[in-house]
């Protein structure tokens, strides 16, 4: 679960990073990410929500996404928008829509490849002392 009960999904994961850099695709309604959506599920104290891009497709009184654009865990943001064509998707659920991700994909991996760029290696000793460490404590 992420922040406030909301389920958070990644799409995309790395070894090398871990959660610390994962990615996802993200939504944008009217130029800026709009919250979660909720899934009406009757009575309870407890109401399921997600962030995931293929639950904004309009439907069930859900907020209809505008387009799409990386984002990152690391709070990075993609500068290019991919807009959805509503008149090509129709009524289907976004997640059976065949939408090309590939853009978002590409754009959340140049970012890596930036943060892999500028990230220090650790010495040898201090590296091998966290190994260490986390297996006193694993």
């Amino acid at each position: 679960m992420g922040e406030g009960g909301v389920l958070v999904e990644w799409d995309w994961w790395t070894v090398g990073f871990g959660d610390a850099h994962a990615g996802a695709v993200g939504v944008l309604i009217g130029g800026s990410e709009p919250g979660p959506v909720y899934f009406d599920v009757g009575s309870g104290s407890g109401v399921p929500s997600t962030r995931h891009w293929s639950a904004y497709d309009g439907r069930y009184r859900r907020p209809r996404a505008e387009a799409l654009r990386a984002v990152c865990a690391c709070g990075w943001r993609g500068a290019a928008e991919y807009p959805l064509d509503w008149a090509t998707i129709g009524d289907r659920p976004l997640y059976e829509a065949d939408v090309d991700l590939a853009g978002p994909l590409a754009d959340w991996t140049a970012h890596l490849s930036v943060v892999r760029e500028a990230a220090v290696p650790l010495p040898e000793p201090l590296a091998a002392l966290l190994v260490e460490m986390a297996e006193r404590h694993g």
